[in-house]
């Protein structure tokens, strides 16, 4: 007997390893497992670098408020112009402390999030099928869809979300037995995924609402602890809430746009039916003159793989067919992929033509003080995947139980299939390049504080994503910059950088002693006819020259 227990550690063990080697193979064209310590993608990814970074550096050098961050200059309360991923920063703390090297710990935690997505579905999938293999697809199907991929390049806060399969685990068995322990045990892994992002806020809060309406009413669980249940509930949400209003609180400076701007970004049928061209079966599809397949950047790239919809009605099918606690619960992933979809493809044409919400399922949950910020429906389809997820384990579960070792056979067959499916392939610019933060922003941090302007500022411009490269670069000095990347912009941001941008005339400079600027980071190979002006100008100091990158002090007026 006390062998197995040892063979179930071996047997987790092995499943655990699996799960890292399926990473390694499949993470392999979008991360650079070379150079983890400065190998990063430009744009968002760079966005959320600077992020978790500013968490952390807010946390353990005790900056006197979070969201008061240093970008956007001089504008207050900057952080909340974008998320603020606390959520997720939380797990990169102790590394950043360690190493304070913002974007190891943002590759690291990259890499877990696939490999904890992977066992969470398994986990929640063999809690109902009991069966390994079942669930070793359900953890492939939910942490490697195409759905993860697309987002893996630059949209972190959309692929640490973990948490809510294991946030049904947790209702579940608070449900059962409605004790004070288990409904924090609950109530922290809703805020720690609520505090990820407000996108997770949302849909961690659709995925346990209609959760908890199938306990309660169509299991009918808990019947004898109602009374106890719901007060416990009030008390939850309560708590909940407290912990996530004081960040909460602070995007009352973002706006929606309303149903008009929603529907820009609500998904098709196409986008999940369709392989898309980054993968094996689109350059097929490409090679042979047809037109369809969408490029991987997009949001509306949602492919759901062939293999995973075929497994998944198989489950779906069986949890009609059968009337045991098993089908009973698969029956409630179906109506989640269902939910799902329907809320994914955003507001109705009549909600989009009037721009007001109405009576579709995206509209009434956008009537929620809040919801409303959710500005891209299609990503709605992370609950979807999850679904499919588990009753694709459903499904390979129920052919094991019919057919034996065939059905067996049948699965392991498919799971490469699975895979090759989700596989990117002609990905735009390969797997991120090493890029540290140049030498200029680094000899930054030696000199006394004061405001930073960089330049070529991209704000606005076609290469607009290339704003978030300073942000990223401040992480090496932590002063506050006047340059700024995030969701939306603070009121009269646009308007200063343009009167900065004539940098290196008098007005410019004028501009920058008001606001308080002290230096600036001219990048000369972009802008190398600003460099001799900028040297012989009477407002401004050279301090120091790295190759062609140049800092200024801005000279004050007596």
């Amino acid at each position: 007997m006390a062998r197995l227990p040892r063979f179930r550690s071996l047997r987790l063990a092995a499943i655990g390893v699996a799960y890292i080697v399926v990473c390694r193979a499949m993470l392999a064209p979008i991360f650079n497992f070379a150079h983890p310590t400065t190998a990063n993608f430009e744009g968002d990814a760079r966005l959320i670098i600077w992020t978790l970074a500013w968490d952390n550096h807010a946390l353990i050098d005790r900056v006197g408020s979070l969201f008061d961050a240093n970008i956007f200059y001089p504008a207050p309360n900057a952080l909340a112009y974008s998320e603020h991923l606390f959520g997720i920063s939380l797990f990169t703390l102790p590394l950043y402390a360690a190493t304070r090297n913002p974007v190891l710990a943002y590759n690291i935690l990259w890499l877990l999030s696939y490999v904890l997505a992977a066992l969470t579905a398994h986990y929640v999938a063999w809690r109902h099928t009991r069966d390994h293999l079942a669930s070793f697809v359900a953890g492939l199907a939910f942490a490697f869809c195409f759905f993860r991929m697309h987002h893996g390049h630059g949209h972190l806060h959309m692929i640490w979300s973990f948490w809510i399969p294991l946030s049904l685990v947790a209702m579940e068995r608070w449900v059962a037995r409605p004790a004070w322990r288990r409904l924090s045990v609950f109530v922290v892994i809703v805020a720690l995924q609520a505090l990820a992002s407000w996108y997770q806020a949302v849909m961690v809060f659709v995925a346990d609402a209609l959760f908890f309406g199938w306990l309660l009413f169509v299991e009918r669980a808990g019947r004898e602890n109602r009374v106890r249940i719901a007060v416990q509930a009030i008390a939850g949400a309560i708590v909940a809430l407290a912990i996530v209003w004081p960040f909460a609180r602070h995007y009352y400076v973002l706006s929606s746009g309303g149903p008009v701007e929603a529907a820009r970004g609500g998904a098709d049928l196409a986008g999940y039916l369709v392989p898309p061209e980054n993968t094996f079966l689109g350059q097929w599809i490409l090679a042979r003159g047809i037109k369809g397949p969408r490029w991987i950047w997009g949001e509306l790239t949602l492919y759901l793989g062939w293999i995973t919809l075929a497994l998944a009605a198989i489950g779906a099918i069986g949890s009609v067919t059968r009337r045991d606690a098993i089908a009973t619960r698969l029956r409630f992933f179906a109506a989640l992929g269902v939910l799902a979809a329907a809320l994914a493809m955003g507001p109705w044409p009549s909600e989009v033509a009037s721009n007001a919400w109405s009576i579709s399922p995206f509209g009434l949950l956008a009537r929620i003080p809040g919801v409303s910020l959710f500005r891209v429906p299609a990503r709605f389809a992370e609950l979807l995947t999850l679904a499919l997820a588990v009753l694709a384990a459903g499904g390979c579960a129920t052919m094991h139980a019919r057919f034996g070792r065939a059905g067996r056979l049948i699965t392991i067959v498919a799971i490469p299939l699975l895979l090759a499916e989700s596989y990117v392939v002609q990905f735009p610019g390969g797997a991120p390049q090493p890029l540290p933060p140049p030498a200029v922003y680094r000899f930054i941090a030696t000199l006394p504080p004061g405001a930073v302007v960089s330049f070529p500022d991209y704000a606005g411009g076609p290469e607009w994503f290339a704003e978030a490269d300073y942000q990223y670069f401040s992480t090496a000095h932590w002063h506050p910059i006047a340059n700024g990347y995030s969701r939306a912009e603070p009121p009269g941001f646009r308007a200063l950088m343009d009167r900065l941008k004539t940098f290196p005339d008098a007005p410019s400079a004028d501009t920058m002693r008001r606001v308080g600027l002290v230096y600036v980071v001219l990048h000369g190979h972009h802008s190398p006819a600003l460099v001799g002006p900028a040297r012989a100008s009477s407002d401004f100091r050279l301090l120091a020259r790295f190759e062609d990158d140049y800092l200024f002090e801005v000279i004050r007026k007596q």
